[in-house]
């Protein structure tokens, strides 16, 4: 019985997880060069609480890249920065703003 009731409840928070509309997130970032440098600044991105998606879109008129995030809980431009840790020296990312959500 208690293993129903656990089972039960993981269920709901489950599915109140799921219900959370994901907010997307765009800003500039620099320092992107290749598809490796892409690689570690979604590796560290992905690591934010919320964070399940991140694209690295190409520059718009010889721009900066793009970020694109889409997570379900709000993110600043300091816990992006943050998450680069160390990387931050490398990637500077310039902006981070709610486009949708």
């Amino acid at each position: 019985m208690t293993r129903l009731i656990h089972f039960c409840l993981i269920l709901i928070l489950a599915s109140a997880w799921a219900a959370e509309p994901a907010k997307t997130y765009e800003g500039e970032v620099a320092g992107i060069f290749c598809s490796a440098c892409s690689s570690h600044v979604k590796a560290a991105m992905m690591k934010i609480e919320g964070v399940h998606s991140v694209k690295i879109l190409s520059s718009k008129a010889g721009g900066l890249p793009r970020l694109q995030i889409l997570s379900k809980k709000p993110l600043t431009l300091q816990q992006a920065t943050q998450a680069l840790g160390d990387q931050a020296k490398i990637y500077n990312i310039r902006s981070l703003n709610l486009v949708k959500g």
